[in-house]
């Protein structure tokens, strides 16, 4: 029962105008309290620290997403009115130097000499720039004494840089590409930028030494600074093996400077007083400085060692994906080949004419079923939708080939698109055939006299609303007025008596009443189709 109709006690109940008033009232005050303490303001905790600042990022990144995004439009749109013009060379600037030192432009991760190829091209760029700085030192420490000799010095490093430089690009280059020839040159380039920072620092040590230090900062500071670089440069390549390697050389080099070049321990250590007295000497400053070197060395090469090992266990992980994605790729490929081909067996039900027979009776339900949408009142959008829905498993062998994506190893976004497509378009067809099954096994079971309730809840469970049974009750008026193997074919009114007594369970009343009321129209229509 409604809760706006009164039982019959109510009637009899006393109209106590009084108590009712009384009740509105506290009713009235009720809501009333309960607004204002909806609306009142509740105290708020105050945040912390730590809160505030977690708050001021999270604003700072979302502003920072917003403008990206902002910024990408307005550049879009820009580009698309033609008043793009100068950012363009900053634009070939960006892709120059993507193309020069990023490193996965076109490359498979899956093909270990591919991706070795790639990285010794990008240190190979890296190299040729630090060429240009290391010639830059060397030619700045020739200004100190004895020049000639320096110069001397600096062509003979040039001359290092150039042969090192065609040795590591013939490796890297030289046909055929095998995985040995990139590993060479991966060694031969991470111990050349190495050894050369060293060459530097040395020649800038030998001949300013303390000459050009002033401050904070000097030149020789400078060039210390590159073994440093060079250690990252070396961490690129992401090979914890060549990162061990270096480490050990770099410890004994580095140890060898130390000692001999930045403080000359050799000179004191004819015996162990000496040597203690110098290393001891101001405060113990330099053996405080050794230690301090050593131990700062230590520790980068550690965080790169971390560094590299991190990276190369996510690069695994992304091999795995990758491997377990492409075997998906396979299964995927077989799988909606297989579907497509059971949909195309299933519906090339035999000879050429078979097949011709049921397009023109697509064709014929196709207009029943739009004909009778529109005398249920339905739109002629939703019309055209139910025509085509009933024609979408006539002609589409193309539609469904996948004889173009078979060829394929590995698939693109383009590719799971035009899947994505054919899969949505096998969906439908599939929904298709089961319409026309349900029509021709409701059809034959009635005339075999199996069709129990059990039955008939069966066939109400599948695709059951409106405009399926707009297209099922056209399929079945088409199948009583074609012969079958079990039936002759019916007269007009004979299968129209049929759906009225046989059939109307299938369908909702309304349904079977237009259809029955423009009996006439349906059958010029099944005649006009079936001449043709």
């Amino acid at each position: 029962m409604d809760n706006r109709e009164k039982t019959l006690d109510d009637f009899f109940k006393k109209n106590d105008s009084s108590k009712k008033n009384r009740d509105l009232n506290n009713l009235g005050s009720k809501q009333i309290d309960d607004y204002f303490n909806s609306v009142s303001q509740k105290k708020i905790k105050k945040k912390g620290f730590i809160e505030k600042l977690v708050d001021f990022f999270r604003i700072t990144s979302f502003k920072n997403r917003f403008d990206e995004n902002k910024v990408a439009v307005n550049a879009k749109h820009l580009e698309v009115s033609g008043k793009k013009k100068s950012p363009k060379f900053f634009t070939k600037i960006k892709d120059f130097l993507v193309s020069r030192f990023s490193f996965e432009a076109g490359v498979d991760i899956l093909d270990e000499t591919s991706v070795l190829y790639r990285k010794n091209r990008v240190i190979r760029n890296i190299i040729f720039v630090t060429n240009i700085v290391f010639l830059l030192f060397t030619i700045i420490g020739s200004e100190g004494v004895n020049k000639s000799v320096n110069l001397i010095v600096t062509f003979v490093i040039f001359l290092i840089m150039f042969f090192a430089s065609r040795l590591v690009r013939r490796l890297n280059m030289e046909k055929p590409l095998t995985l040995q020839k990139q590993q060479m040159a991966q060694y031969v380039s991470g111990i050349y930028i190495l050894l050369m920072a060293v060459t530097v620092y040395i020649k800038l040590r030998l001949t300013l030494g303390e000459a050009m230090d002033g401050g904070f900062f000097s030149i020789t500071q400078a060039g210390y600074s590159l073994i440093y670089f060079a250690l990252v440069v070396i961490a690129l390549y992401q090979d914890p093996k060549l990162i061990n390697v270096i480490f050990k050389i770099t410890i004994v080099v580095m140890t060898i400077i130390h000692v001999i070049i930045l403080y000359p321990v050799y000179n004191y250590a004819s015996d162990f007083n000496t040597l203690w007295t110098y290393l001891s000497a101001n405060n113990a400053a330099i053996l405080i400085d050794l230690l301090l070197r050593t131990l700062v060395l230590a520790i980068f090469m550690i965080g790169l060692y971390s560094t590299v090992k991190i990276s190369e266990d996510i690069n695994n992980k992304r091999k795995q994906e990758l491997l377990k994605r492409q075997a998906m790729e396979k299964d995927f490929k077989s799988v909606v080949s297989d579907v497509f081909d059971v949909i195309t067996v299933y519906k090339q039900r035999g000879e050429d004419s078979i097949e011709i027979n049921l397009a023109h009776a697509a064709k014929r339900v196709a207009e029943m079923a739009a004909k009778l949408g529109n005398f249920l009142g339905y739109s002629s959008k939703l019309c055209q939708e139910i025509y085509d829905y009933c024609m979408i498993h006539i002609g589409k062998e193309k539609i469904l080939n996948t004889a173009d994506i078979d060829k394929k190893e590995h698939l693109d976004e383009f590719d799971y698109q035009k899947i994505r497509e054919k899969t949505l378009v096998g969906s439908v067809i599939i929904k298709r055939l089961q319409l026309d099954k349900k029509g021709e096994d409701i059809v034959r079971a009635h005339f075999e006299k199996t069709a129990n309730q059990d039955f008939i809840k069966e066939m109400n469970g599948i695709q059951n609303n409106r405009e399926s049974q707009v297209i099922l009750l056209s399929h079945i008026y088409d199948i009583l007025r074609q012969p079958r193997n079990y039936k002759r074919e019916l007269k007009h009114q004979r299968a129209i008596d049929l759906i009225k007594l046989e059939f109307y369970p299938y369908f909702d009343p309304q349904i079977v009443d237009r259809f029955v009321k423009y009996a006439d129209d349906f059958e010029s229509i099944y005649y006009q189709f079936a001449q043709e």
